[in-house]
């Protein structure tokens, strides 16, 4: 059976719930933060088993020099492996597991990106938001625009 390319394409894209998707400051002016939005790869590994199934990807890792890691993602199409890679920089964290592990997460959601996994989050408007500097939290969660937000209810 052949796989159906805009049905796919439109599994692997469709948007996350809100409750999915997670924010950080990308640059902090006083009490206002811009939120810049990403997903965690929790969901990026759900939404790869949701549509290809638990055995249907895979992916494969190579710690590169200075920590930043190379991720391969492969997923299968009509019997055939599609592969892609990417690769993830080490975190900020003082702790150097928890800096080799942001890697590995960020080169997997940046490999998924490829296949169009939380790839419409590039595409939302900047959005200054009320934050707390002492706290570093968001003091309310940036709002999603409606064509971000799943159409149905459906799992990520």
């Amino acid at each position: 059976m052949t796989t159906d390319t805009k049905q796919l394409s439109l599994a692997l894209t469709a948007p996350f719930p809100a409750d999915c998707i997670h924010w950080k400051p990308l640059s902090i002016k006083g009490n206002r933060a811009l939120a810049v939005a990403f997903l965690d790869a929790r969901a990026v590994m759900q939404r790869l088993d949701s549509v290809f199934g638990v055995g249907g990807w895979r992916d494969s890792y190579v710690v590169a020099d200075g920590g930043s890691v190379i991720c391969t993602l492969s997923v299968k199409v009509d019997g055939e492996w599609v592969c892609k890679t990417d690769v993830g920089s080490p975190s900020e964290q003082p702790d150097d597991g928890d800096k080799l592990k942001a890697a590995f997460s960020d080169s997997l959601k940046r490999a998924a990106i490829k296949l169009g996994i939380g790839r419409f989050l590039y595409r939302l408007p900047r959005q200054w938001v009320d934050f707390d500097p002492q706290t570093r939290q968001f003091v309310q969660t940036p709002k999603l625009p409606a064509w971000a937000l799943p159409a149905a209810k459906h799992s990520a």
